[in-house]
């Protein structure tokens, strides 16, 4: 008997051969189907292994001292580094984070006081006191030398005092001051005399973010007489911390304070600055007024700003007639 060639369906005939085409087609797709399902199902139950990374080394602590140019890292040092980087951009308030901010707020400093391309500076100046009026003139050299000459207008005293990056020295028309004393109006002088201070320590470290620590450091913002300021504190150039206060309107520096030691007592002092001129370059303030643990002590108003003269570095250097003072930095005592 003929094999017939066709397939009854529900009462209907179909062609074998089509039928057996469509059910072949229909088993290939419905085995694809489980095969994938049981694919992932396998994948989502595999467990999951963190890759291994090497221990990160402690980093040594930065000395307060003028910082020197970094070598070139080896290749161990930079595979060291990668995981740390990672670590700190984790963290909620990361130093890397408030550093950055801290370099976007000197470079609007340093564009606002147009201090970026003045490398010294010699000021004059008129003061008055209790004690009567002076004539005062600075000269300052990139990064950290200074001297401070004092001439009183009503007596024939004069003083100066000098400091050479490392040495302060005095030569003194009146001996009556002890030792103490001198050290600390040798401080004195240069806490009032580095009106560049913040500029030249930014740019004696260049803006590598990771290098302006410890000597920048920016704290947490204040309201100083109804302002908002940025608070930066200065460390290394000079034998004395610096805080300075800077509007972030006009951003310029418009307070700052430190604390000094007078023998065993430690002394707040203070500086208030009066406004720069506008079309003055660079805009430094035209005057200031210095307090003693918040008393006035001086008023001064600077008559004239002269960047950029030469200044030569045997200028700052000690002279043959003064007296070297210990700049050292001091501690007070616990009771």
């Amino acid at each position: 008997m003929k094999a017939s060639k066709y397939i009854d369906i529900l009462g209907q005939q179909f062609p074998k051969r089509t039928v057996l085409l469509v059910v072949g087609i229909v088993t290939m797709v419905v085995g694809g189907v489980v095969g994938l399902l049981y694919y992932l199902l396998l994948a989502s139950s595999a467990p999951i292994v963190a890759a291994p990374t090497a221990p990160t080394a402690p980093t040594a602590p930065t000395a307060l001292s003028a910082p020197t140019a970094p070598s070139a890292p080896t290749a161990p040092s930079a595979m060291v580094a990668k995981p740390e980087i990672s670590y700190r951009l984790d963290q909620p308030n990361s130093k890397l984070q408030s550093q950055s901010s801290l370099v976007t707020l000197l470079e609007k400093y340093l564009q606002v006081t147009q201090l970026s391309e003045v490398n010294s500076l010699i000021v004059h100046g008129t003061g008055s006191s209790s004690i009567g009026t002076c004539e005062l003139i600075v000269m300052a050299r990139r990064p950290n030398l200074y001297t401070l000459k004092v001439e009183a207008l009503a007596s024939n005293y004069s003083t100066k005092l000098g400091y050479d990056g490392k040495i302060g020295w005095s030569r003194l028309d009146f001996v009556d001051l002890n030792k103490d004393d001198v050290e600390f109006f040798m401080r004195v002088a240069l806490f009032e005399s580095s009106l560049a201070q913040l500029a030249w320590s930014y740019q004696s470290l260049g803006v590598a973010e990771s290098a302006l620590e410890p000597m920048l450091e920016r704290l947490p913002d204040e309201q100083w007489q109804g302002r908002h300021c940025a608070v930066i504190v200065s460390r290394g150039l000079l034998p004395i911390p610096i805080h300075h206060y800077i509007d972030q309107q006009s951003y310029e520096e418009v307070y700052r304070w430190t604390q000094v030691l007078r023998g065993t007592d430690l002394v707040n002092l203070e500086i208030h600055f009066a406004p720069s001129e506008a079309a003055a370059s660079p805009r430094l303030p035209m005057g200031y007024e210095l307090y003693f643990d918040g008393k006035l002590h001086d008023s001064i108003t600077l008559t004239k700003i002269r960047p950029n003269r030469v200044l030569f570095e045997s200028q700052f250097k000690v002279p043959s007639d003064a007296t070297v003072i210990d700049l050292s930095l001091r501690t007070v005592r616990a009771d």
